[in-house]
């Protein structure tokens, strides 16, 4: 199959284009920013989850074990409604 001259043409012109886009400073700083953005609220995210899990996964234990679970399972709740008001 044949290529035509003048679609080899666009590339090229749409390729220099875009190499010359990426030279510039404004265009390299908005995607550092939005790698170093996109990065932090991975991160951000991931920490949110993972205290989520922790504290699903405490509760799960605590349920299965004796009292003594159940009672610090009982202080760490109220800790927690005390935060909650106003």
């Amino acid at each position: 199959m044949r290529t035509s001259k003048t679609n080899k043409f666009t590339c090229g012109a749409a390729l220099t284009i875009v190499a010359l886009s990426f030279c510039s400073f404004f265009v390299r700083e908005l995607l550092v920013s939005l790698a170093v953005f996109s990065v932090a609220f991975a991160v951000l995210t991931l920490t949110a989850l993972a205290a989520v899990i922790l504290w699903w996964a405490s509760e799960k234990v605590a349920s299965k074990t004796g009292p003594a679970s159940r009672k610090v399972l009982e202080i760490s709740r109220r800790i927690l409604a005390a935060y909650e008001r106003p």
